[in-house]
């Protein structure tokens, strides 16, 4: 899923800080607890992963999921004044618009976009997560989940 705003990070790079993988991990675990998924755990693979990709969307400019990625990415990307915590806050207040029902029809909305980064920090199989925040030509986040989530038929939790 994509979401695109302004924001400016603390940090030019960040993706092995133990102070950056506490935050994320508190974050991700604070909202799966709320609705009983288990904590995910970090992924150095996935974290290094991540910040490949992001330093490649960082440096072109451009804002795409990779297609050669096959598990669970969330991004978020632009320029302005906001920082990781309130990134990953933005995909997890797409809850408002949820509905435990089986995916892709989950959304008050109708529309599966407008829900989906949320269904992916709480969904109930993902076991790993591993992100990374890089700045260059925008700055881009980029969290991605081992197993990925959102699947066709199978609710969130």
């Amino acid at each position: 899923m994509l979401l695109v705003f302004n924001y400016i990070s603390n940090s030019q790079t960040t993706y092995n800080d133990p102070a950056f993988i506490s935050k994320v991990l508190e974050i991700h675990n604070n909202y799966r607890s709320q609705v009983g998924s288990p904590p995910l755990q970090w992924s150095p693979a996935l974290a290094l992963s991540a910040y490949k990709w992001a330093s490649h969307l960082s440096q072109t400019g451009k804002f795409t999921h990779d297609p050669n990625f096959q598990e669970g990415e969330n991004l978020a990307g632009g320029s302005g004044n906001i920082n990781f915590q309130q990134l990953i806050g933005l995909w997890a207040a797409e809850k408002n618009n949820f509905i435990n029902r089986p995916y892709p029809n989950c959304s008050k909305t109708g529309k599966d976009s407008d829900v989906g980064h949320y269904t992916q920090i709480v969904w109930k199989r993902t076991r790993e997560v591993g992100c990374a925040l890089v700045s260059g030509k925008r700055t881009c986040l980029v969290c991605r989940y081992n197993p990925a989530g959102n699947f066709i038929g199978e609710k969130t939790y």
